[in-house]
């Protein structure tokens, strides 16, 4: 049985859940936003709580199975958490990585998606970007026989529309990569997983067809979106106030762009990226697994939470 992070789920319990809302609703094609926020601490999001629960699952989201066994059997237990941070880029020009370890914190805690490649355990130092999906997990689907290979994507914008749309547009780039991602997980599937069991049904999950298994496999992708609430209307109020106007105020502020959400997605359109033109296909019937965080001080807080968790 391919384990799930214990930290991660933990980290998940110490966030709060607001609600679910639903992009296509009413459709058999209709997903699942799961909308959640940091604990407060009286008028203000606690970012210090937020920080020391990502902190505790650094480990398991950087380092893999394997590597997290020997440094166990051999009770290095500093050693430990320092390579895991050691993998991060440097907090001063780190945009994403705090996006990754979310989404990650979010499958494995959430979903109980267990991560079958991590991009973070391939890095041989903090100046490595590895590129295409945000880690690769899997899940098997309620009340069904089938199985997802899920494809993370991660973004921490300002504005939540240009975070979907630039989510969208970089799965559009990486579907074409698929196959190369699947490769790297049978390289590293020695160093995640630690049982010829669990090893042969990664094996057909990658490769059903191959493996000639009954096993029914999918590809999905997960998505965690990371963006800004202005604050600054809430904090005249009462505690009590100011938390049942914070919540409305960032549902009102998903509820308002469902319609151009779902347009990101529905729609084709060419776009730029690093000098190169690609064209962004819709991405109708495929399938997300997509969670949402509202941050005050989005680029300031990003910087300050990201240093917390890598120094």
């Amino acid at each position: 049985m391919i384990s799930i992070s214990q930290k991660a789920i933990d980290a998940v319990k110490s966030f709060e859940f607001l609600k679910d809302l639903e992009l296509f609703e009413g459709q058999g094609n209709s997903t699942t936003m799961h909308i959640f926020m940091p604990r407060l601490n009286g008028r203000e999001f606690d970012s210090e709580d937020f920080q020391a629960n990502l902190l505790e699952v650094v480990v398991d989201f950087s380092l893999s199975r394997s590597t997290v066994k020997k440094y166990e059997a051999d009770r290095k237990w500093q050693q430990m958490p320092k390579e895991a941070r050691q993998k991060f880029r440097d907090y001063t020009s780190n945009t994403g990585e705090l996006g990754e370890l979310i989404l990650y914190t979010f499958l494995e805690g959430h979903l109980s998606a267990p991560q079958i490649l991590s991009k973070m355990s391939l890095k041989t130092t903090s100046g490595d970007y590895t590129k295409k999906s945000d880690g690769i997990h899997f899940v098997k689907e309620d009340n069904s026989e089938r199985y997802h290979l899920i494809f993370g994507e991660a973004k921490m914008y300002q504005d939540i529309s240009s975070a979907f749309k630039n989510a969208f547009q970089s799965i559009s780039i990486h579907q074409d990569g698929k196959d190369f991602e699947k490769s790297l997980i049978s390289s590293q599937i020695d160093s995640e997983l630690m049982n010829d069991e669990d090893k042969q049904f990664v094996t057909d999950i990658l490769y059903p067809s191959r493996t000639k298994t009954d096993v029914k496999v999918s590809d999905a992708f997960g998505i965690f979106i990371g963006f800004e609430i202005d604050d600054a209307r809430g904090k005249t109020l009462s505690e009590d106030e100011y938390e049942s106007w914070v919540k409305n105020e960032i549902g009102s502020i998903i509820q308002k762009r469902i319609k151009t959400i779902e347009r990101y997605l529905s729609d084709e359109w060419d776009f730029t990226e690093n000098s190169k033109t690609y064209h962004k296909t819709s991405l109708i019937g495929k399938y997300f697994y997509v969670y949402l965080m509202p941050f005050t001080n989005l680029n300031e807080n990003r910087k300050r939470i990201t240093k917390g968790v890598t120094e």
